[in-house]
């Protein structure tokens, strides 16, 4: 049970989430589309680790990373932790039935997972704090999304067979 935890893919996929985490955060003023990138990349990350690495310790950093973005994008602690707690708990409840899907149908299903992921944290933000949902960020989101979506899977292929 250990050495699947501390498999070299695992390793791999959690520093993709702490930098792209990282990069997020860091608001980069002339350079916005790195922290669209990363915000897009560290979501894609995390739904992909709940696809074919799930642990209940990812619950635990999902948790954490809910509550770190909450404290520096939205300084209130609910859109993203509600999200990902969400998301994570439907995901272990909906795992047996998702193993038995193609690969493109799994791709499809990450496409949607993300999205509403997108969605539903704005939603939140909105409901809860009044924070405004800024659909220009959305289409930057959606655009990003689309033009890293295939590259990134094709990535964690290429890492799943190390």
């Amino acid at each position: 049970m250990l050495s699947k935890l501390l498999s070299s893919q695992i390793i791999i996929y959690h520093c993709i989430l702490f930098f792209s985490f990282s990069l997020s955060v860091n608001y980069f003023v002339n350079l916005e589309i790195i922290n669209y990138f990363a915000y897009v990349c560290f979501h894609l990350t995390l739904i992909y680790l709940f696809f074919y690495f799930f642990h209940f310790a990812l619950i635990f950093l999902t948790f954490l990373y809910g509550i770190f973005f909450d404290i520096f994008l939205v300084d209130n602690i609910s859109p993203h932790l509600i999200t990902f707690l969400i998301f994570s708990v439907l995901f272990y409840f909906a795992r047996k039935y998702l193993f038995n899907l193609s690969s493109i149908k799994i791709s499809y299903i990450i496409i949607i997972l993300s999205l509403l992921m997108f969605f539903s944290e704005a939603l939140i933000a909105n409901l809860l704090f009044n924070y405004p949902i800024n659909y220009e960020n959305f289409i930057w989101i959606f655009i990003t999304f689309i033009i890293i979506f295939y590259p990134t899977l094709l990535l964690f292929s290429k890492i799943d067979k190390l």
